[in-house]
């Protein structure tokens, strides 16, 4: 299955009913939530008032059968070698099958968020989860991870 698969993933902020499932997700990748305090989280991100340009919230990738394929974390933030960026402390890709068509549409969306929002990079976390912040709402981590030029 390739990149073609990516059609077929609705990508967008968290949906209600995806928060329990998605917290599995969070769980399993070792993000030390529990579930009370993840189902916060999910309600303060999806309550907070934010302005045209501000950047910030909990991102899924679902699949036409409902499942969760991909989960992510971004907010906006500013560097001070490369400005302005959108910071995905957590990206999580769950598909065995395709891996790649998951993340391929995940990054497309944040490609569009960071291009809407005049952002010149996109930051995805590094691969060690002992890299993630001990607390996803507090302020960004050191430049670590992978920086893609907005495009």
């Amino acid at each position: 299955m390739e990149s073609n698969m990516a059609a077929a993933y609705a990508v967008g902020p968290i949906k209600r009913h995806q928060v329990d499932k998605a917290y599995r997700l969070i769980d399993a990748a070792g993000c030390h939530f529990d579930l009370q305090t993840w189902r916060e989280f999910c309600a303060a991100t999806s309550a907070r008032e934010c302005s045209a340009s501000c950047v910030e919230g909990i991102v899924t990738a679902e699949n036409p059968l409902g499942y969760i394929a991909g989960i992510c974390i971004m907010r906006s933030v500013q560097n001070e070698t490369y400005g302005r960026m959108v910071d995905v402390p957590v990206f999580i890709v769950t598909s065995a099958g395709d891996t790649r068509g998951v993340s391929n549409s995940l990054l497309a969306y944040f490609m569009a968020v960071a291009r809407k929002n005049n952002c010149g990079f996109i930051r995805v976390a590094a691969l060690d989860p002992t890299d993630w912040p001990s607390s996803i709402a507090t302020s960004p981590r050191e430049d670590r991870g992978i920086l893609i030029p907005v495009q």
